[in-house]
Order: C-alpha cells, then sequence, then structure tokens
C-alpha cells in the first residue's frame, strides 16, 4: 500500500506537490490559531460573566428582597451592567425560592432549578461561580441549557442569594466566532492556494528553458544554451552551472569528432606508410623465391633493400609505440636535469650520422656553452633527450649537407613570475610556410611529401616531440630563422 501511495506521489508535478503542501502548512497554522483564539476568547468570556456575577451578587447580598424591585424601579439600587437575560433568585435556608427577578428581554418558562440550594450547599460554594445543568446540578460543562451563577449567604435576613446567566449566551457568540472565522479560514486557503500555485508557476517557469535546452541537446545541437540571469539565485547559478555543463559537452564532443578524424587520418596514413617498405620487401622476396636474382651482387643489393625497409618499418613502428605510450602516460616523473648536457649529447649522436654538418649550442647572448655550464629544469630526462635528437634529426633532415644548426638555451626566461626554460632549434634551410607551421606538428604530415620520403622522414618526429612537450605543460611553436630557415622555440616550467 505504501509503495501504491509512493508510486502516485511520485507522479504528481512538483508544482502540485509544492502547492499542496504549501496550503496544508497554511491550512494547519490557521486551525491551531483558531483553536487558540476560541480557547483565549472562551476563558475571557468566562472570566467577564463572572466578575460580573460576584460583583453584583455582592451588592445584592446586603438588600432585602422584598423591597428589591421597588429599589430598583426607583433607581434608589443599581447593579451592574448585566446582560439582559440575567436571573436574581432569593430563596430560604431549604433552598425554596423567595423571590425570583428575570431580565424583560429573557423567556419566563427557562430559569434555572434552584431546589437543591439550601444554605449548606450555598456555603460549599465558597462564593465561587460555577455552572448548573437544567436539573440544578453542579457540573463543569453545562451546554447550551445550562447556567453559570455565583450563590452567597444573606447578610440582612437567613437564605440565600443566586444571580445566574445562561451559558448559551456565551456559546452562541463562539459558534458565531467559529463559523465566521471557518469561513474566511477557507477563503483564505482557497486565495493562498491561488496565490501559490501562480507564484510557482512563475518560479518554475525558468525550468521549461531547461528543458527545451536539454531536449535541443539530446537532439544533437550542443550550441544550445540557457539565459544568463543576474544575480545570486538559484535559477541563475542553475543556468550558469548548466551552461558550464553545456560548454564541456561541446568542447568533448568538438574533441571527440577531432580526435576521431585524426585517428581516422593516422589509420590510413599509419596503413600507407607501411604499405610502401612491405611492397618492397615482398617484391624482392618473390623475385628471390622465383629464381630471378641469380648474380651475387644482385642478391646483394635485394637483401640491402629489404634490410633497409625492414629498418624503416622498425623505426615507424617504434614511433607509433612511442606516440601511444604518450598518449596513455601520466605525470611524466620529473626531475632536476641539465639541458646543456642532453643538448650536446644529441648533437654528437646527430652529428656522427652527418659529419659534414656544424651543430652548436649557445645561450641567448650567442656564447657557445659546455659540459660546464648549466641550464636546469625540472624535466623527464629521458623524455627531454628525445625531445633534443627528434628536433635535431628534424634539422639536419632539411639543411645543407654542409650547412650549420644552432642550439640556444635560455634558463632565465620567467611566466608569471615562474622560472621557465627554453629551448630553440635553429636550421637555415628552405623554411617551413607561414600557413603551415601548426600543422607540421600533426601525425604523419609532411611539408613536402616527395621530399620526406627521400629523406627518410615518417612525420612523427615532431608529433613526439609536441606531445612531450604538452605532457611538461610546455608549448612549442615554428618560427622563421633570420636569414631563413625554420626555429623550433619549446618553452617548459623549469
Amino acid at each position: 500500500m505504501s509503495s501504491k501511495l509512493g508510486t502516485a506521489w511520485e507522479q504528481i508535478s512538483l508544482r502540485t506537490k509544492l502547492t499542496a503542501l504549501s496550503v496544508a502548512l497554511i491550512g494547519i497554522l490557521l486551525a491551531v490559531s483558531s483553536f487558540g483564539t476560541m480557547a483565549l476568547l472562551r476563558t475571557y468570556l468566562v472570566a467577564n460573566v463572572d466578575t460580573l456575577l460576584s460583583s453584583t451578587a455582592a451588592t445584592l447580598s446586603h438588600e432585602d428582597p422584598t423591597q428589591l424591585e421597588e429599589r430598583l424601579a426607583s433607581r434608589e439600587l443599581r447593579l451592574p451592567s448585566l446582560p439582559s437575560d440575567f436571573y436574581i433568585g432569593y430563596v430560604d435556608q431549604s433552598g425554596a425560592l423567595l423571590v425570583g427577578l428575570v431580565s424583560s428581554a429573557s423567556d419566563l418558562d427557562r430559569v434555572p432549578n434552584l431546589s437543591s440550594f439550601n444554605t449548606v450547599n450555598v456555603l460549599a460554594t465558597r462564593g465561587l461561580p460555577f455552572e448548573v445543568d437544567a436539573q440544578g446540578n453542579v457540573t463543569d460543562d453545562a451546554g447550551i441549557d445550562g447556567w453559570r451563577m455565583v450563590a452567597v449567604p444573606l447578610t440582612t435576613m437567613p437564605g440565600s442569594l443566586v444571580v445566574a446567566l445562561p451559558t448559551n449566551a456565551n456559546g452562541a457568540l463562539l459558534s458565531q466566532y467559529a463559523s465566521i472565522g471557518g469561513s474566511f479560514g477557507i477563503l483564505l486557503l482557497l486565495l493562498s492556494g491561488l496565490s501559490i500555485w501562480l507564484t510557482i508557476t512563475s518560479a518554475l517557469k525558468p525550468l521549461r528553458e531547461v528543458e527545451r535546452t536539454a531536449t535541443l541537446v539530446a537532439e544533437g545541437d550542443f550550441s544550445q544554451r540557457l539565459i544568463e540571469r543576474p544575480g545570486d539565485t538559484e535559477i541563475s547559478r542553475i543556468n550558469r552551472s548548466l551552461n558550464t555543463m553545456l560548454d564541456g559537452l561541446e568542447n568533448a564532443f568538438q574533441d571527440r569528432s577531432r580526435t576521431l578524424e585524426q585517428m581516422r587520418r593516422f589509420v590510413a596514413d599509419a596503413s600507407h606508410e607501411l604499405r610502401t617498405p612491405l611492397v618492397s620487401v615482398r617484391g624482392y622476396a618473390e623475385l628471390y623465391r622465383m629464381g630471378a636474382l641469380k648474380k651475387p651482387e644482385q642478391v646483394a643489393e635485394a637483401m640491402g633493400r629489404i634490410e633497409s625497409e625492414a629498418i624503416r618499418m622498425t623505426g615507424l613502428v617504434e614511433s607509433l609505440l612511442t606516440l601511444a605510450r604518450l598518449d596513455d602516460a601520466k605525470e611524466p616523473p620529473k626531475t632536476k636535469t641539465n639541458l646543456v648536457t642532453l643538448a650536446i649529447d644529441a648533437a654528437k649522436d646527430v652529428h656522427a650520422s652527418s659529419p659534414k654538418q656544424s651543430i652548436a649550442v649557445f645561450n641567448t647572448d650567442g656564447v657557445p656553452l659546455t659540459e660546464a655550464d648549466e641550464v636546469l629544469a625540472k624535466v623527464d630526462a629521458n623524455a627531454m633527450r628525445q625531445v633534443f635528437t627528434n628536433l635535431l634529426a628534424n634539422a639536419s633532415r632539411f639543411s645543407a649537407k654542409d650547412g650549420s644548426i644552432e642550439i640556444v638555451l635560455d634558463g632565465s626566461a620567467r611566466v608569471d613570475g615562474n622560472p621557465w626554460a627554453i629551448i630553440e632549434v635553429r636550421d637555415h634551410g628552405e623554411g617551413i610556410p607561414e600557413q603551415l607551421r601548426e600543422k607540421v606538428f600533426e601525425r604523419f604530415y609532411r611539408v613536402d611529401n616527395s621530399r620526406n620520403s627521400e629523406t627518410g622522414g615518417s612525420g612523427l618526429g615532431l608529433a613526439i616531440v609536441s606531445s612531450i612537450v604538452r605532457s611538461h605543460q610546455g608549448s612549442i611553436v615554428a618560427l622563421e630563422t633570420a636569414g631563413g630557415g625554420a626555429t623550433f622555440r619549446v618553452a617548459i616550467p623549469a
């Protein structure tokens, strides 16, 4: 049963829930307020009646019953302002009625039963107000047919005085008040319910915009945004948070699309790069199998080509594996490393393969650096060694056989007050057109495919450098060397 009620409650709209709960709360508060007011009003009315009864009894207890009417008529005796339906009775010691006086507006047939008000019973009341029912029995709640009265002994003669007021007067007033209060309460509930419904409808109106935007985003329109609302209200904060989330979603899907496109191109380029050496290896193997290579020098040439193509494929696969590791790697382990040592070692390695080319390491003032000098940076030494090697290999490949290459190191740079290290590798070859300088860091991209094929480049060296630099929270750009050529500038936090 509880689960059914919970399910039914969940199916009710938020606006209806809020309105119902608010109206219910207002109804409870009105009911508590009404009951409290009724209780206070009842107490006040009873206290007021008791005061009138006591003061009247105190005045009449000294009067002669036989002269009471005459003294009242001649206005020699003035009573407190009793209601119009009062009753005054004098009884003897046994409770028999001696004189009974009722107001002119009262029903003469309706008088209290005083048969039990002998002297003993009157003295037992101690002059305090009490209630009796229609049969004259003392009770705590006489109802609408009872009487509220005060009974005191007479001071001028034996007997007692009874001053009474019917309880139906206060009951009628309380009933009338309850009826009026209930009617106004219902009216207030209706008006408050309508006002709350309209207020909540207006307050929840921005949620319709959220729903509309979410529907359009679900249909693939990631450019949708919510209206920016001023202030620091709940709706304005929600809109800002959702817009931030939508910005992230749009960027994520754009990155995903860009990544998928790069992956497709990467797979296509990798397949193409591997196909060429595989075709050569397969061709020479088939020539050897068919016996077309009969001379020893032909066999040696074929084996040499197969070996060179195998080496080329090995280098390509190693580069691909390196990029895959860089894509999956987290923050690289960093230690304080002397970049001068790494640059000199990389220069020696490249110089060994191209001995006619001149490779030198300088500072920003053009002063040659030796292994005794220091330019320190907190880096992954092995990764940074590959950065120098790839940049120098790229510069050597596109420089003249007897050309020169410079490595410039600067450890005094500052970015936002923090130390940075700057590395520049300059060559004096053909350079890179300005519109292509960002593309050279893409995988398998070549400025001149035919020339790269001749020089043996795979188009992955600069992509590896870019990935390593990004993993160090640095940046790399391609610039033009003064006098012609290309300069690659790397900036990393030191």
